[in-house]
């Protein structure tokens, strides 16, 4: 079996600055990948690695091919994971005068996971500081392959933003109810702002209450699951460059690992959309977080 991704994403930048974004060097380690080398024509090479891909490289690095570009609009990859000839395109398009929308494909790829958590999580987040970094903006958290050495999940990202602007979004049903999905709101959001408050992030399994708020400060949230009774909490400081979130996700049973390591990918997504939506108005996803995957 195999899988096809397809993700639709606004960014607000012209498309000539987009595009500049998925060629360069200096600018694919940022949000792609932790080094590339890239001859950008069509049979040109493409090699890139480091620990920030979706999939780690087998060897040094993973060596492709360009398959098919067209300046400004489009650029094509084969991209050969575990023996399987899977495709990456990145197709361009104007969204009014100063925006871009990008759709990204990535198709016959004979997984799901790696090792840090689901291939559409690690995509959205590497997608997501694309449009950071388009916009002008900080690149944020990155795919995360290191060993599950405890049994909790530890993140950490810069907002630039004051710290009750970011605790606002944390929240405000209105905003979590963006972030959560990507940028397409369910209506489904729920939040009682005060200890014991109840909780529903419109997910069929999820946090379900509130168990400690301080304004501006921190929020800590309960999940009670099958794999542990699960505390979340953020918490935000004040820093130079706006306010850094942490992120602290405890209480997994013994022998959980894997649930770890896909909270750690699942939270990974919702910081970054979490930031872009308050230092640009919106996480940018267009299309539902249910269609980006389906069966090849």
């Amino acid at each position: 079996m195999s899988f096809d991704y397809e993700f639709l994403l606004r960014i607000q930048a012209p498309r000539p600055v987009v595009f500049e974004k998925l060629l360069r060097i200096e600018h694919l380690a940022r949000w792609f990948s932790g080094w590339a080398r890239i001859d950008p024509k069509v049979g040109g090479t493409f090699t890139f690695g480091g620990e920030t891909c979706i999939v780690l490289p087998e060897g040094r690095g993973w060596a492709t091919t360009i398959d098919e570009g067209e300046p400004l609009r489009r650029f094509a990859f084969t991209w050969p994971i575990l023996g399987a000839p899977t495709r990456v395109a990145y197709d361009l398009e104007d969204d009014g005068e100063t925006a871009t929308r990008v759709r990204t494909r990535h198709t016959r790829v004979p997984i799901r996971e790696s090792s840090c958590g689901t291939l559409r999580e690690a995509w959205r987040v590497c997608l997501g500081n694309l449009k950071a970094i388009a916009e002008g903006r900080s690149d944020g958290v990155r795919p995360d392959h290191s060993p599950i050495e405890l049994p909790e999940v530890r993140l950490a990202t810069i907002v630039d933003a004051p710290r009750e602007r970011v605790f606002a979004a944390l929240t405000d049903p209105s905003q979590i109810d963006h972030w959560v999905t990507g940028g397409l709101p369910g209506g489904n959001v729920r939040l009682e702002p005060r200890p014991g408050g109840k909780l529903s992030l419109g997910w069929e399994r999820g946090p379900d209450r509130v168990l400690e708020i301080e304004r501006d400060r921190r929020l800590v949230l309960g999940w009670p699951s099958e794999w542990g009774d699960l505390r979340i909490a953020f918490d935000l400081e004040t820093k130079a460059s706006g306010t850094a979130v942490y992120l602290t996700s405890r209480g997994y049973g013994p022998g959980r690992t894997h649930d770890v390591l896909l909270d750690r990918g699942g939270w990974s997504d919702h910081l970054t959309s979490l930031r872009n939506l308050v230092e640009s108005g919106e996480a940018g996803f267009l299309n539902p977080y249910a269609d980006q995957v389906r069966d090849a």
